[in-house]
């Protein structure tokens, strides 16, 4: 190859250079931009999804433990044959803002935290039962008075344990 066909070839790949470097700088730009901006948003997508966790942990901790208040005060003024009006709203609230949480949370909850949930929703649903059948007179069998104040009051434990899972989700373990 002759020498001028090498300058030749030369001077054509650094005029190519020289032009096209602006549009290469430009897109590699606008792509570091775009990445930037999706991790941005990425970041606040996962901030919004923890503060709605947080929420949903929250609001069914506060409803389950008001229902199982509830369940407990209830169970008191059916054995002093005092149920009235007043009883049975409270319960009926208690219960509808606990299912209300509940269907919240199964929603955005980890599968760790569901199946803590679990553990409290298959607690308080059966003593609910039995309370109304207390109530008419007619109590399920293995749930007296006595049997079902020991059931609420032993599903404490899996308050905390649900706790513990809840706290470690939103990393606030300590």
């Amino acid at each position: 190859m002759d020498g001028n066909v090498v300058a030749l070839l030369v001077a054509a790949v650094g005029m190519l250079g020289t032009l096209t470097s602006p549009v290469i700088g430009q897109r590699l730009t606008a792509r570091t931009k775009r990445e930037e901006a999706e991790a941005t948003h990425e970041r606040a997508r996962r901030e919004a999804v923890h503060g709605e966790r947080k929420a949903a942990y929250i609001a069914f901790n506060a409803a389950s433990r008001w229902y199982r208040v509830e369940m407990m005060n209830f169970l008191h003024a059916v054995d002093e044959a005092a149920v009235g009006d007043t009883e049975r709203t409270e319960l009926r609230a208690s219960r509808q803002a606990y299912q209300a949480a509940l269907a919240e949370i199964q929603i955005l909850a980890t599968d760790e935290v569901l199946a803590a949930v679990g553990e409290i929703s298959t607690r308080l649903t059966p003593a609910f039962h039995a309370l109304k059948r207390l109530e008419i007179g007619a109590p399920l069998p293995g749930w007296s008075f006595a049997e079902t104040r020991d059931f609420l009051l032993g599903a404490w434990e899996h308050w905390l344990a649900m706790h513990r899972v809840m706290r470690s989700d939103l990393g606030l373990e300590g």
